[in-house]
């Protein structure tokens, strides 16, 4: 018996995980033996796990419609690529679920034939309506409009996880797996196996964190910052964590980032001290003001009552004045004035 170029993994209690890693088709998996292998996981829930180029579009589709059709819980992932028909197979599950450094591509279904040129008319008879199935089974996942994905598949359209999950062809993102396998991709227009590579390639070193060391981070930033930034004094933990594990780029950055920080924090507090100033110098003409305001408030009442005419404080003498209310309109004014300049 030749070795399977994928396979199923079934534990009791546990959804079962099927991979499927290369071509669809004669060269790979057929449809009728995908079929076979899962007729006994009826009720069990699989995580189907793709990396594939694809392959063979009548096998893939009936692959697709065995998945769509499951009682069961179906959830694919996409570890690397899945690529023509595989994203079809991809589809007929109920989530799907992409790797951040995997790719989806599209495009619309081509072979070839020989014969006469009726033979060739008739191919691309079949090659366009195949091609509208494909595109309906996206248009019905995405939501996205006949027209706009006839012209994505027009192109061989390449998405990452961000912009398949935008575009609606996914359902969720996970974290980057590391991907070792190579692909032949020269059948393909629009990428090169060193694209494909590079796309794919996962340093470790650059992964995100995990919970525990953000944990940890969080408990050591002031040492970090201070290891950074060179000073002598940090506890053994720190240095070795700083100096390996967490990836924090370049000292040299980060020392004029903390730089950037710090001058913007004194400049704030300059800013701050100013305004302070200015309210306290604020807040005391405000006092004179009302204090005059009030002073001359008094003079005019006094002036109202008495019929008197003001003189300076220099010259408090009150002298007796027939005409009292010029004069009390005259202050009247200039108090007005002033409580208008002072409320303004």
């Amino acid at each position: 018996m030749t070795e399977k170029w994928y396979n199923i993994q079934n534990k009791a209690g546990k959804p079962a995980d099927v991979y499927i890693f290369d071509e669809i088709g004669t060269y790979g998996i057929t449809a009728q033996e995908f079929i076979t292998d899962i007729k006994d996981l009826k009720d069990t829930p699989i995580n189907l796990r793709i990396n594939s180029l694809g392959g063979d579009v009548f096998d893939g589709m009936a692959m697709y419609n065995v998945i769509k059709r499951r009682e069961a819980k179906t959830t694919v992932y996409i570890e690397g690529i899945a690529a023509s028909i595989a994203t079809i197979i991809s589809l007929g599950a109920d989530e799907v679920v992409m790797a951040e450094n995997s790719l989806f591509m599209i495009h619309n279904a081509w072979g070839g034939t020989m014969g006469e040129a009726k033979d060739m008319r008739k191919t691309a008879e079949n090659l366009e309506k195949i091609t509208g199935e494909l595109t309906d089974i996206y248009r019905k996942k995405t939501g996205l409009s006949y027209d706009a994905l006839a012209e994505m598949m027009d192109e061989e359209t390449w998405l990452n996880a961000n912009e398949a999950l935008e575009m609606g062809f996914i359902d969720t993102i996970s974290d980057s797996i590391k991907v070792a396998a190579k692909y032949d991709v020269s059948k393909f227009k629009n990428i090169t196996q060193e694209e494909i590579q590079n796309k794919l390639s996962i340093n470790i070193n650059n992964k995100k964190m995990t919970n525990e060391l953000k944990e940890w981070f969080n408990n050591k930033v002031e040492e970090i910052v201070t290891a950074v930034k060179g000073d002598v004094k940090v506890s053994a933990d720190v240095a070795e964590q700083t100096a390996i594990t967490v990836n924090l780029g370049d000292n040299d950055e980060i020392k004029n980032k903390i730089s950037e920080f710090e001058s913007s924090n004194i400049e704030l507090s300059n800013k701050i001290s100013l305004l302070e100033e200015e309210l306290v110098a604020s807040k005391g003409t405000n006092e004179t003001l009302t204090q005059e305001v009030e002073a001359l408030n008094a003079k005019i009442n006094k002036a109202d009552a008495k019929g008197t005419e003001i003189v300076t404080e220099a010259d408090p003498v009150v002298v007796e004045n027939k005409k009292e209310d010029a004069n009390a309109g005259f202050y009247n004014a200039m108090a007005d004035k002033l409580k208008n300049k002072f409320n303004n």
